[in-house]
Parts: C-alpha cells; structure tokens; sequence
C-alpha cells in the first residue's frame, strides 16, 4: 500500500513539470475589413514596400535610416543581449566542471600536543570539481525555452522598430513633398495678388478705386507671405526630422527641391486573421505569453526535490616529484538530493504571480490583437475618405479658380468692387490649398497602413510548434 501512495505521490508531482499552457485563440472571424482589397497572403515582400512609392530618394532616405538610425542600432542590440542569455540558459543544463590549482606552505608549533615531527609543511595540489543538477522536471530546459522564446520577441521587437522608423521616414518625406506643393501654391498666389496690387494701385491714381481696395490687395498680399514663411518652417523641421532619423546631424542633410507628382500605391490588405501574422509587434507579444506560460510550470517545479551529483578528483602531494603518483591521487562521488518541506506558502505565492504574470501577457496580447485591427480598419477609413475628398476639392478647385479669374476680370472692367475679388481669391487659394493637405493626408494614411499590416514582414522562423496557433482565429 504504502509503495502504491509513493507511486501516486510521485507521478503527482511529475505532473507539476514544465509544460506550455494552451492558449484561447482570439475569435477574429474572416469577414474582410472595410475598404479593404483583400488577399489571403502578404501581397508585399518583406522590406521591399518603400519601392511601391517610385521615388529612388524615398528609398535611399529609408535605406540609410535602417542602417544609421540608433534605435534600430538599440534594438539590435538587444537582439544580442537575448542571444547571449540563451546561450547561458543552455549552459545550466551542462556540468559545471572548475579547477584549482595551489601551493600552500606553513609551519606548526613544536610545543604543542602531538606536534608533528616536520615543523614545515608544503602541499602542491590539482583538484578538478564537476557539479551537475539533473533536471528531472525540466526546470532548467523550461528556462532555456524561455530564453528562447524572448530571443524571438528581442527580434520580432526590432522589426517593429524598423518598420516604425523606415515608415516615419516615408510619412515626413512624403509630407515634405507636398509642403513644397503647397510652397509652390503660396507663390504663385503671391504673385498674382502682387499684380493685382499693381492694378490696383494704378487704379486708385487713376481716381478709378479707392485706398480701400488698395489697402485690401496689400493685406491679401502679406497673408500669403506669412503663410509661405509657415509652410518654409514646416519644410525645414521636416528636413531636421530625416536627418535624425537617417542617424545625422541636422546640419549634414539636405534635399532638394521636387514638384514631381506624387504616385500612391494601392496596399493590398488581407483577412483579420491573416493580419495578425504580419504584425511583428503581435509576434512579439505571443512569444511573451509562451514564456509567461512556461513560467507556470517552472515555479511549479520548486514543490519537487532537485537531484545534484558532484565528483572532484586530482593529485596533492608535498614534492613535485611525487605529485602524479598513484598514491598521490585523491578523488570524491557524490549525489544530493534536497526537498523543501514548509517555507510559508513562499512556492505557491510564486506559482501564483507566474498564473498571473501569464494572464497580464494574455490580455495585453489579445489587446494588441484588437487594437491592431482598428488600426488597420482606421489607415482603411482614412485612404478611402481622402479619396473622396480629393475628388471633391478637385472640382471644387476647377470652379473656384474659374470665379476668381471672372471676379478679377469684372473687377478690371469696374462692375464690381475689389472686394469681390479679395473674396474669389481667397477662397480658391484655401480650396487649392485644402486639396493639397488632403493629397498628403492621403500619403500618410496610405504609409500608415503599411505600417499596420507590417509592411510584408513574415514571422520568424525558429518557434516551437503551435506557438503561432493563439493569433489565429478558429
């Protein structure tokens, strides 16, 4: 009887080993998202998105971030750092095996009790020490696969941060370019309300206006400046931001001036459930939740007795001449094994923070989940409502600047006041203007989007079978 309750007993405790939890894959469904243009797979190889946008100096600007950029260079970093604590991990589950080599020379008192003869004793010695815990329950296996699994979130995090830092490049670069657009804009409204100004001021000597319309030509002048001197700065700032994320100082970049039209590619978007996959932040976050599962059952393994074998051998003898004899050689065997008995409910408590250490990282990661979607469905929501504002300020822009060009021709003609004309004017440079902004909210929407389908990437190879199961939907 008493055999079969230690049988029960042990196979109890070997229950408490070291295995994954099963996770609850998060219900996502396949319904596609709004707007999208939906595909099974990533459409877009990893890292090869900036090309889409067809401009060599996008590319280049990105090409130099991921190279120069120092966050990239401290998330590569860390990369290392995970790869060096896995290879620790797995040298806990060899023996540790050390020697030490000494010489040791002292002298003993004659006047004592059974003094010994030689008042002068020397020792050379060579002992060689081998430990080596044997992991019964996989505790040491346990925390080399968490190692591992934190390698894999350390290089799914620096994924993430190049694709946060090559995509911030693309949105300031892009929104540069259409800063200039809108530059350019300003300009040409300068120089039209200067020659308006001009007529104007002829006008008023020719006793055919007034200092009113004078004084509102000059007003509608210096706006446009001060907003170009906006727009300059705009521009500027947005240089200083390249260069630091291209990993420079703000005073060693420059880029040249370009009104080329800008092209926006159309971003192919996949299913929810496939969306998941591409993401390297949600990688990330499911590797966290397997090494919080196999937390668990590493701090079960404190209820069960750790097993210990040690052995030391060498030679120690007084003369070197002597010192590898056979008679000189001393050697050790040892096994241990040690069981904690009562220690104030200390293991549970800390079974307990590991059940709810893995319950934090699976909210955080089913959060990251649904967040990412919004994401996705909001770049989709902003693509499409720019689209249709742009179509929207393009005919308003073509019949503003219609009215205006009338409105100045009545005015030179004197059948209306130069009010008209300001009124005309105005309204068609805001609305030529709006179009722009909406061109770049466009551009950015659409790099944003790229971003949150994680620009092609794919997950890493290298996870333990079933660990991409808990980001797919049933």
């Amino acid at each position: 009887m008493s055999g079969r309750v230690m049988l029960l007993t042990f196979c109890a405790l070997a229950a408490c080993s070291v295995t994954p939890q099963s996770h609850t894959p998060l219900a996502l469904g396949d319904a596609p998202l709004r707007h999208a243009t939906v595909t099974q797979t990533a459409a877009i190889p990893d890292g090869a998105w900036p090309a889409l946008f067809a401009d060599p100096l996008l590319v280049s600007l990105i090409d130099a971030a991921l190279a120069n950029n120092y966050e990239i260079a401290s998330a590569n970093a860390r990369i290392a750092q995970a790869r060096a604590l896995v290879m620790a991990s797995d040298a806990y589950q060899t023996p540790t095996v050390g020697i030490n080599p000494s010489l040791s020379r002292n002298r003993v008192s004659g006047t004592v009790d059974d003094a010994l003869p030689k008042r002068m004793l020397r020792t050379w010695a060579l002992p060689v020490d081998a430990t080596y815990e044997v992991d019964l329950w996989g505790r040491l296996k346990g925390q080399a696969d968490v190692a591992r699994e934190d390698a894999l979130a350390a290089q799914a995090d620096a994924a993430a941060v190049r694709l946060r830092v090559s995509t911030e490049v693309a949105s300031d670069y892009l929104t540069l370019r259409f800063v200039e657009q809108d530059s350019a804009e300003l300009r040409q409204a300068i120089q039209l309300r200067q020659a308006a100004l001009r007529l104007v001021q002829r006008r008023v000597k020719a006793g055919a206006a007034s200092d009113l319309d004078a004084l509102r030509a000059a007003t509608e002048m210096n706006t446009a400046n001060a907003d170009l001197a906006e727009s300059e700065r705009e521009r500027d700032n947005l240089v200083d931001a390249l260069a630091v994320l291209t990993g420079r100082s703000v005073n060693d970049l420059t880029i040249g001036p370009g009104l080329a039209p800008i092209a926006l590619p159309d971003i192919p978007v996949g299913l929810p459930s496939a969306l998941l996959e591409q993401r390297p932040d949600i990688y990330a976050a499911q590797r966290r939740l397997d090494a919080a599962s196999l937390q668990i059952g590493i701090a079960r393994t404190a209820y069960l007795p750790t097993l210990t074998l040690t052995a030391d051998g060498g030679f120690a003898s007084r003369d070197l001449s002597s010192f590898l004899d056979r008679n000189s050689s001393v050697w050790g065997l040892a096994i241990s094994a040690a069981l904690t008995l009562i220690d104030g409910d200390r293991r549970r408590a800390v079974v307990e923070s590991a059940q709810a250490g893995y319950m934090i990282a699976d909210a955080n990661s089913k959060a990251l989940m649904l967040d990412a979607l919004r994401q996705v469905q909001d770049a989709l929501n902003d693509v499409a409502a720019q689209r249709l504002r742009i179509a929207a300020y393009e005919q308003a822009a073509s019949t503003s600047a219609q009215a205006a060009r009338l409105s100045r021709s009545r005015y030179e003609h004197g059948y209306v006041d130069y009010f008209e004309v300001v009124d005309s004017d105005r309204e068609a440079l805001s609305i030529q203007r709006e179009l722009i902004h909406s061109r770049q909210a466009q551009a950015v929407a659409t790099v944003t989007l790229v971003r949150t389908i994680g620009g092609g990437w794919t997950p890493i190879s290298g996870a333990r079978p079933g660990m991409e199961k808990a980001a797919r939907s049933d």
